[in-house]
């Protein structure tokens, strides 16, 4: 089983684009993908896939609640290729069986036609959406709104179900077959859940709801949905505990999934109408977090930055805001990130001051926490100079050891030399055993010039874990020239990694240019 060359250099080029996951550091191999796009893609056409088996997926506890958690996933970077070039094979058909893009009930994550690096159609954020509830453009003859989300959605989906409807919508059972034995080698044989993180597990997850979407529609029932969190409009006449209890039945019987008690709510006509609308000018309060929101979607939106929400901004007590936040009994996580995707555009010391003192509470936000420190020091913004001694007894700290992915974040930032952890740190790391863990480790030794350690390891490259024999030949990559290509000519055949003979080639014609600067 090959698929043709076209579907790998669309894959290719989208996560060389857009990376691998949106949860991880990215890794040092979309830096290979970047430079050798065309020969990567060129040599996964001939690969037969019938013969072919993913490696091991990296796997994290990520932070959702307060006191809740899920698993995040990252497959190796060739594998996440194969996996998206399957998904592309057969998704132009599976999109052509969904609700029209323009119903805007299915509204997450809608490919365009054809093989495009973005993947998606444009105007379908999560931002869009909210935008589309607060335009109000569903008719007022609704008496009521159901708002809800499914449960652990991605680690709850059903893949034999999934794969019935792939089949169905596509018609290409054997690239469906494929992918679901993908799927199963990523997933020790269970039956349930999707990686998480990927564009092609998003549209995945898309697929699954089909029959849902398809059943609530045939009941009657307008709806709107982002991935998992879904508002039904009620009918006057149309009873609102009978639309619930049709999606609930419709959830658990056919899909063995359920809906989340706590977000789930039934509103009236007018509590959702005034629940998404822009808070009215009497009401100070909610004008100021509302600035704080419309300058996050801005940024994120990638449109100018409202001067006058900045201007707004920028007299907040952002620091109070958080603080109240964290003590609150139960996170809001999206308003949490709101609030520190707003400190990073505000750049103040006093932000830079609150946050390295907060660091040990602010671990279940490491990806925002790091972009913001990012942000900070590629802007000469006081604040987080000299963090070397406190980001390595954070690492080291009982609080961290279960969270591999926070880790690799605050490891990411010596990587990305933002920090520089001194020989004696970097031993004290070593105690930090984690498959991430050791990949950013080897990068951070490269970082260190540190000869001996690649030196005295180089001849057992092979008793390396195939997830980290990639940093460790790229990280070796400081020794003196000769010495360092003689070496990977030795090693070439040895190599336990997806396309590996060709990351080593690779390695020897960048190490002058160090690609990670």
């Amino acid at each position: 089983m090959r698929l043709p060359i076209e579907y790998f250099n669309c894959a290719v080029e989208h996560i060389a684009a857009h990376g691998d996951t949106d949860i991880f550091p990215y890794p040092l191999e979309l830096k290979f993908l970047q430079n050798r796009k065309a020969e990567i893609a060129e040599k996964l056409s001939l690969l037969d896939l019938n013969d072919y088996h993913p490696m091991s997926l990296v796997e994290s506890l990520v932070p959702k609640s307060k006191f809740g958690f899920r698993a995040a996933h990252q497959p190796f970077a060739i594998d996440t290729v194969i996996y998206t070039a399957l998904v592309l094979r057969i998704f132009d058909a599976v999109e052509e069986g969904r609700d029209p893009l323009d119903h805007n009930r299915a509204f997450s994550y809608r490919k365009k036609p054809g093989l495009h690096t973005d993947l998606f159609h444009e105007e379908r954020t999560y931002r869009d959406w909210l935008e589309l509830i607060k335009l109000e453009v569903f008719s007022d003859e609704n008496s009521h709104v159901i708002r809800t989300d499914i449960s652990d959605y991605y680690s709850r989906i059903y893949r034999h179900r999934l794969e019935n409807i792939l089949i169905s919508l596509s018609g290409d059972s054997r690239t469906v077959k494929k992918i679901e034995s993908f799927i199963s080698d990523w997933r020790s044989r269970q039956s349930f859940g999707l990686p998480v993180g990927s564009n092609a597990s998003r549209l995945l997850a898309e697929a699954a709801l089909n029959d849902t979407d398809m059943g609530l529609i045939s009941e009657g029932y307008n709806h709107t949905r982002y991935v998992d969190d879904m508002l039904i409009f009620v009918k006057k006449g149309q009873d609102p505990y009978a639309a619930l209890g049709y999606l609930a039945k419709q959830l658990t019987e056919n899909e063995g999934l359920s809906l989340n008690i706590q977000k789930t709510r039934i509103l009236t006509w007018d509590e959702f109408i005034s629940s998404s609308t822009t808070p009215g000018a009497e009401d100070d309060d909610s004008k100021e977090k509302f600035a704080t929101e419309k300058l996050f979607w801005a940024a994120y939106g990638h449109d100018d930055y409202d001067k006058e929400a900045l201007k707004e901004l920028m007299l907040k007590d952002l620091c109070t805001e958080l603080e109240e936040l964290l003590n609150e009994p139960f996170w809001d996580m999206g308003r949490i990130r709101i609030v520190l995707h707003a400190m990073r555009l505000v750049k103040s010391e006093e932000v830079a001051k609150y946050v390295r003192s907060h660091l040990s509470e602010l671990i279940p936000f490491a990806k925002d926490v790091c972009l913001l420190i990012e942000e900070f020091m590629t802007s000469n913004i006081k604040g987080f100079e000299d963090m070397n001694s406190e980001i390595t007894d954070l690492l080291l700290s009982p609080r961290m050891r279960p969270l591999d992915c926070a880790r690799a974040w605050f490891l990411e930032l010596g990587v990305r030399k933002h920090i520089s952890f001194d020989a004696s740190q970097i031993r004290l790391l070593e105690s930090l055993s984690g498959t991430l863990d050791l990949r950013q480790l080897h990068l951070l030794r490269w970082r260190a010039k540190d000869l001996n350690f690649f030196r005295s390891r180089k001849t057992r490259v092979h008793e390396i874990q195939p997830w980290a024999q990639p940093t460790f030949i790229f990280g070796a990559s400081c020794l003196p020239k000769d010495e360092y290509s003689h070496w990977l000519r030795s090693i070439k055949s040895r190599i336990q990694f997806p396309l590996g003979q060709e990351f080593v080639e690779w390695c020897n014609t960048v190490q002058d240019t160090q690609p990670l600067g």
